[in-house]
């Protein structure tokens, strides 16, 4: 077996393309990730939740459960794979108090010669600067990816998911993201608007990480050969081909209607603001948003 595998945290932002990311890497023969995406280690751990999470979990494992009638055989191994990885993850949520060598020993388990292991949840964004440097010295080589996708983008795609999960079938989803919109004039929702805080994320970032520990990319330009070297580099790993074309979780169809772009612009001005004075050069598709931010 190798030994000391890098260690890489993806640690946001929500709807940002952080499941396409988990499929390259999880499909690169350098790196071994379990068959679930999102392990909520470090979050679970600041709330003292783990029974609310391994409820969540036994959900999931329900859910691959039913999807395996039918499947392809190599469908199903993933989907057993999946249930597996589930039961392991329970197991160390089960666990009395903080074990992070419990937790390292579940991404290392299974691993063979390859060279990174890796968590991929976003709403490691949200932890506090002490919770992440912590997270930045459990490996002598750890890496951070943060993934920023324009804010008014990422605010209706997240309430589309929202939308979807809340809505009785598709014909809801326009009334109920309309809804969810509306509630974020008032302030509710207040984990969306958690998560649109590039501002607050990057500070705590570069307050707990080395630099070289740390990298930040857009979204528009996730799905590129450049952004993929760029990837690959900083993890250590040989270059991969990607399927660039090709989304994952696409949420349900709902129109942003203009007065919702409008009111969005000048909620996230302050988002805006701080990632063009702070990495500038922002993608094209951020322009007109900015535009209208400062209106």
């Amino acid at each position: 077996m190798a030994t000391d595998p890098t260690l890489m945290f993806c640690v946001g932002a929500t709807k940002a393309g952080t499941s396409w990311l988990y499929e390259f890497l999880h499909g690169h023969p350098s790196v071994h990730l379990r068959g679930v995406k999102e392990l909520h280690y470090f979050d679970v751990q600041e709330r003292q939740s783990q029974s609310h999470h391994i409820g969540e979990i036994q959900k999931r494992i329900g859910s691959f459960s039913n999807r395996l009638a039918g499947k392809t055989d190599a469908r199903r191994a993933q989907l057993q794979g999946q249930i597996v990885d589930s039961y392991d993850l329970i197991d160390l949520f089960e666990r009395d108090g903080e074990d992070t060598a419990a937790y390292l020993g579940y991404l290392n388990h299974g691993r063979n010669q390859q060279g990174v292991i890796g968590d991929i949840t976003p709403a490691y964004g949200l932890l506090s600067v002490e919770r992440l440097a912590k997270m930045a010295k459990l490996a002598v080589k750890t890496r951070f990816i943060y993934i920023l996708r324009d804010p008014v983008d990422r605010l209706w795609s997240h309430i589309r998911m929202i939308a979807g999960r809340k809505s009785v079938g598709s014909k809801n989803v326009q009334g109920k993201a309309d809804e969810i919109f509306a509630g974020m004039g008032q302030q509710n929702h207040r984990d969306i608007w958690d998560r649109s805080d590039y501002r607050g994320a990057l500070t705590r970032l570069n307050a707990a990480l080395d630099p070289s520990q740390l990298l930040v990319l857009f979204y528009e330009e996730l799905f590129s050969y450049s952004a993929i070297e760029r990837i690959c580099e900083f993890l250590g790993i040989p270059l991969m081909r990607a399927k660039l074309g090709v989304p994952v979780h696409v949420g349900p169809d709902a129109t942003m209607t203009d007065n919702q772009r409008r009111q969005a612009q000048l909620w996230l001005a302050p988002q805006y603001e701080y990632v063009n004075n702070r990495l500038g050069n922002v993608p094209a598709e951020w322009q007109a948003n900015m535009s209208g931010a400062t209106l």
